[in-house]
């Protein structure tokens, strides 16, 4: 008899140990993004079932919602919708605090912040580390004709490259920044 109750004395602190304000969070989260998903009605009338079976919300930290998906085509429809994703949750769950969306590849475990453990100036020095690495690619590029030449200039197999507009040029230019800067 005694060992009965010492198993319901685990099971009772097991559930005790269970936050309710959290666990009606995680309903609030899980069955907000169902609906948001189940909404969309693009071009394919199933798309929004289609990105609820193949995606999953992993985890709600500083405002960021961190969304899995099964497939990096699922992750770029996700993506598309973005905008539309971030104002419905929003909308259905406005004491949560969502600021954005990222997303992972199902299987992948990067961190999508720094780890507790990180100081800050181990952050500056991975991102200046990655900078550097960054021109380095781009200046071999330069050496073996690849995409960033001097405009005009011909590529490793002798042809003109012809120059980039310059909004496509300038969007490439925020994009470089952007990666080296997002994290901070």
């Amino acid at each position: 008899m005694d060992d009965l109750q010492n198993f319901s004395s685990v099971i009772n602190n097991v559930f005790n140990g269970i936050q309710l304000d959290a666990a009606g969070k995680a309903h609030t989260i899980l069955s907000s993004w169902e609906k948001v998903l189940l909404s969309i009605k693009s071009y394919n009338p199933n798309e929004g079932q289609n990105l609820v079976s193949h995606s999953r919300i992993i985890d709600l930290k500083n405002g960021v919602l961190l969304i899995e998906a099964d497939h990096p085509g699922w992750i770029e429809l996700l993506q598309m919708h973005k905008k539309y994703i971030l104002k419905g949750m929003q909308m259905r769950a406005p004491d949560l605090s969502i600021r954005t969306l990222a997303f992972r590849l199902k299987g992948n475990r990067g961190n999508l912040f720094p780890s507790s453990g990180d100081s800050a100036q181990q952050v500056r020095a991975e991102r200046i580390r990655v900078a550097k690495k960054l021109e380095k690619e781009e200046e071999l590029l330069k050496n073996v004709g690849g995409d960033v030449v001097e405009n005009g200039s011909p590529d490793a197999f002798g042809r003109q490259k012809k120059p980039l507009p310059p909004e496509l040029a300038s969007i490439f230019e925020d994009l470089k920044k952007s990666m080296l800067t997002n994290s901070e």
